[in-house]
């Protein structure tokens, strides 16, 4: 299993050249950091010689625990003779990291400056329906733009299920039907005050679970923009 200070050792040269990365334990977090996270995680592998790299972004003003992988791609070592592996011991495998990093995850993360860039990534991603088929994603995504009517709509179809009380929900899942309650409650009364206040609130929560709060620039929502 690849170390916290291996892998920091191996982007070094890319943490002095590129200014808008910082280093976050397995995370390269690409910066200013608003309402969703550009992210290049190496990851470790049950075996110790090797790791797995690959980059994903996420929205921040959903509660989340821990950095989804859901919406991003793999990086693949071109240049390692077991084609595709990453292993900490191959020759020059901190530049053939750098390079990939360079050459496939920035460009596709750097193009992705607005919350709409980023929304119309996701639209186009293999597992888009994570986002837009998902009622609860759809909920808050949608508040969050000002996009009322059809956050509402989404609330009243669902808010009969939402408020089930089923033996199998874990703690993490009955927090997360209470915020999608009170954030329909908030939709339904129409306080645009109140949405944007909670779902500041919601970010916050996730930006010091991902550890990134000194990379966080709190902004308006457009629901507050309108």
């Amino acid at each position: 299993m690849t170390t916290a200070a291996q892998v920091k050792k191996l982007v070094e040269p890319l943490l002095e050249k590129q200014q808008d990365l910082a280093l976050v334990g397995r995370w390269i977090f690409v910066k200013p950091i608003r309402h969703f996270a550009r992210g290049i995680f190496i990851g470790h592998m049950l075996d110790a010689a090797k790791f797995r790299p690959q980059w994903a972004v996420v929205h921040l003003f959903q509660r989340q625990r821990f950095f989804p992988l859901d919406w991003g791609e793999w990086l693949y070592n071109d240049a390692s003779p077991r084609p595709g592996s990453w292993r900490i011991s191959d020759p020059d495998i901190s530049s053939a990291l750098i390079e990939q990093i360079e050459q496939r995850a920035l460009p596709a993360l750097r193009a992705m400056t607005t919350l709409d860039d980023y929304l119309s990534f996701v639209s186009g991603h293999y597992f888009r329906h994570q986002l837009f088929d998902w009622p609860d994603s759809r909920l808050i995504v949608d508040a969050a733009l000002g996009n009322l009517d059809a956050a509402r709509m989404i609330y009243k179809e669902n808010v009969a299920l939402w408020s089930e009380e089923v033996p199998t929900y874990d703690d993490e899942d009955r927090e997360h039907l209470s915020d999608l309650l009170k954030l329909g409650s908030l939709v339904i009364a129409d306080d645009r005050a109140g949405v944007a206040r909670t779902l500041h609130e919601w970010e916050a929560v996730t930006v010091k679970n991902f550890k990134i709060e000194h990379l966080w620039e709190p902004s308006p929502f457009p629901i507050e923009r309108e």
